[in-house]
C-alpha cells in the first residue's frame, strides 16, 4: 500500500465528512451525526430539511444558524488534510475532489481543490438572482443571521441544496477528467449521487484506495480497501 501511494506521481482524491470528523465536525447521516442533531435543535420536518430549498425559503434561519458553525467553528485540518496538502506541494495531486464544505481543505493550503457540493465564496439573492461575495455577508454569517440583499430577498451562499445542479466544474471534470495514476478515496460511504459516481467512475482508469471506518457498498470496485481511520492510517504510512 505504502510502495504504491510513493510511487504514484498524479493522485486524485475524493474526499467526505469522514476526513474532518477528527476535527470536531461530525458526520452528516451516521448515529448522533449532524441531520439528526439538526433536526431536533431546529425542530425540522426532517434532518436533511437544512438543505431543502422549499423548506430554506419559508424559514433560513436553521441554515444560517449552522452556517454559523460550519464556516467560523474553531475546526482546524485534520493530520489527512496536512497530508494530503503536502503531496500537494510535492506537484504529485492531480485534483481534490470534496463533497464538503467546510473549507479545511483550503485552509490546510490544498488548492488544487473542486468542492462538488459548492461552497460560501459566493452568494445569490433568492428574488433578484444578484450575487454577491463572501465578504458582503460575511458577518451576516458569522452572527448567524439571515443575509440580505439590497432588493430585500434572502442571499443564499452557493452551498448546494438538495434538488441543485452541481457546480459547472464538477461536469467539466465528469467529461474531462485529470489524468491520474492512483485514486484514493477517503471518509464516503459513496451514498451521496452525483457526486459518488465520479469517484466511482474513476474506479475503471486506475488503481484505487478506498478507506474509511465502515463497510460500503461499492468497496468491490476498488483494488484496495481499509477500514480505518483516516489519520491513523496516514500515520501508518509513516506520515
Amino acid at each position: 500500500m505504502k510502495e504504491l501511494i510513493d510511487s504514484s506521481k498524479k493522485i486524485i482524491v475524493f474526499s467526505g465528512a469522514g476526513i474532518s470528523t477528527n476535527s470536531g465536525i461530525p458526520d452528516f447521516r451516521g448515529e448522533g451525526g449532524l441531520y439528526e442533531r439538526v433536526q431536533d435543535k431546529y425542530d425540522l420536518p426532517y434532518g436533511e430539511a437544512i438543505f431543502d430549498l422549499n423548506y430554506f425559503d419559508s424559514n433560513p434561519h436553521p441554515f444560517f444558524d449552522l452556517s454559523r458553525e460550519i464556516v467560523f467553528h474553531n475546526a482546524q485540518p485534520t493530520l489527512c488534510h496536512k497530508w494530503l496538502a503536502r503531496l500537494e506541494e510535492e506537484g504529485r495531486i492531480a485534483k481534490i475532489i470534496t463533497q464538503n464544505i467546510d473549507r479545511l481543505h483550503r485552509k490546510a493550503g490544498s488548492q488544487a481543490v473542486l468542492e462538488c457540493h459548492g461552497g460560501y465564496d459566493k452568494g445569490r439573492c433568492r428574488s433578484c438572482g444578484m450575487e454577491y461575495d463572501f465578504e458582503n455577508y460575511e458577518k451576516d454569517i458569522q452572527h448567524g443571521r439571515v443575509p440580505h440583499c439590497r432588493c430585500g430577498g434572502v442571499v443564499k451562499p452557493n452551498v448546494v441544496f438538495f434538488g441543485e445542479s452541481l457546480p459547472e466544474e464538477f461536469f467539466h471534470v465528469w467529461e474531462n477528467p485529470p489524468r491520474g495514476d492512483l485514486l484514493l478515496v477517503l471518509g464516503t460511504s459513496l451514498n451521496v449521487r452525483p457526486a459518488a459516481d465520479l469517484a466511482l467512475k474513476f474506479t475503471g482508469l486506475m488503481p484505487s484506495i478506498l478507506v474509511n471506518l465502515e463497510v460500503t457498498d461499492h468497496d468491490n470496485r476498488f483494488t484496495h480497501v481499509i477500514h480505518e481511520d483516516l489519520d491513523s492510517f496516514v500515520k501508518s504510512l509513516g506520515n
